[in-house]
């Protein structure tokens, strides 16, 4: 009796430690377009190949007529100048950074 009674105890203890673990903190994105001056083949490419891999962006959507990429990223891990560096860096020249609205 006293063997079950401590093999209970023991479940019951190591059931509550994986119930006292803290939740995962909810992390904000926002959606940037990015206007360029000219977007071609290669600037795409240029894109896909530095941009992607910036901490923090978690994705990438052209609009190949208008010159326009949407990124989105992870506010906790980059901002708005740092991704504007980073399209400066692989020499695309940037027009304008405005917010869009996450759907």
């Amino acid at each position: 009796m006293k063997r079950m009674s401590v093999l209970f105890l023991i479940l019951v203890l190591t059931t509550g430690i994986g119930w006292a673990q803290t939740p995962k903190k909810q992390t904000k994105k926002e959606v940037v377009r990015v206007k360029l001056d000219d977007m071609c083949d290669h600037c795409v490419k240029k894109i896909d190949g530095n941009i992607a891999f910036e901490k923090g962006v978690t994705a990438l959507d052209y609009d190949r007529p208008n010159n326009t990429v949407n990124v989105t990223y992870r506010t906790d891990k980059t901002d708005t100048t740092k991704l504007r560096k980073a399209f400066e860096k692989v020499k695309l020249n940037v027009l304008s950074i405005e917010k869009v609205p996450l759907q």
